[in-house]
């Protein structure tokens, strides 16, 4: 057997581009891994996928990503056998934190260790765009800069410290929904801060400020006025930056001091919502052997 941490992302900027002749759209990114998980483990069975998870929200069929992740594995190495998938879910689904891509990821590098596939990491991440725009980071598996639709990949240092606080209102926002009511026009008005600003800027944290962007945050806090409250609260607490991860619901704000960060969350826990005190990761995915459970 073997055993997969697969850790959520955070985008700390995010520029919408343009809208391609594929339908997909070119942006530009940086991906942060941290510290939430999903646990997941993998054992051989003689055929066939099977998936079980616990969250209930989650359709744990022939649709998952890990069942697809698995599938595409076996098919493109020609392994014989099949693979029995449990997920334990520590990621919120729908929250732009990448949960279902994070898990794809580590079963896509999971399953190439269980049948000694011999796939390399590169191989792995060309596979795994057919699985969605965020697998391939998560396969490459540290921070780094994406472009085109998130799979061209820069390995650049992120966040060297600091607490993320994570909030997520009980509102689940579709990454399908956010691309169709992105008004590019909108999020071209006032370009503002930018991907290299930020980058300087994160040399130097905590000693100054960040800027950010994301070009989702308009339209999602319009449509979801619960976003646009927890954004406006987290930014009265003066953070290091904040912003809406990915196409949302989930927001962060980042803080050089633990204490601050914790009393933040006790406030957003004690008022009912989702959250999380996390740091970044060196590493998207963790795998290692599983002992087998009597």
């Amino acid at each position: 057997m073997i055993r997969a941490l697969a850790s959520a992302k955070i985008n700390l900027y995010l520029d919408v581009i343009r809208r391609r002749e594929d339908g997909y759209h070119d942006i530009e990114t940086l991906y942060q891994p941290v510290s939430l998980w999903d646990e997941l483990t993998y054992e051989r069975t003689p055929a066939g996928i099977e998936i079980e998870g616990d969250d209930p929200s989650i359709p744990w069929n022939e649709e998952n990503l890990c069942h697809r992740a698995a599938a595409l594995v076996l098919e493109s190495s020609g392994a014989k056998g099949g693979v029995r998938i449990r997920v334990a879910k520590g990621i919120p689904s729908g929250a732009g934190l990448g949960g279902g891509s994070s898990d794809a990821a580590a079963t896509l590098l999971a399953v190439n260790e269980l049948y000694r596939c011999g796939f390399s990491n590169e191989e792995l991440r060309n596979l795994s765009l057919a699985l969605g725009s965020d697998v391939p980071f998560f396969v490459f598996g540290a921070s780094a800069i994406g472009r085109g639709r998130g799979e061209l990949l820069e390995g650049t240092p992120g966040l060297a410290g600091g607490w993320i606080l994570i909030v997520k209102p009980d509102v689940t926002v579709s990454t399908k929904w956010a691309y169709q009511n992105l008004n590019l026009i909108l999020t071209k008005g006032s370009l503002g801060a930018t991907l290299t600003a930020l980058i300087e800027g994160l040399q130097r944290f905590p000693a100054v400020r960040l800027e950010t962007r994301n070009s989702f945050e308009a339209g999602v806090a319009e449509r979801f006025p619960s976003v646009s409250a927890v954004l406006s609260t987290l930014r009265d607490e003066k953070p290091v930056m904040s912003s809406l991860s990915g196409s949302g619901s989930a927001c962060f704000a980042v803080f050089e001091v633990e204490s601050r960060a914790r009393e933040v969350c006790e406030r957003f826990s004690s008022a009912g919502f989702f959250t999380r005190l996390v740091q970044p990761v060196a590493q998207a995915i963790r795998i290692s052997a599983a002992e087998r459970s009597r």
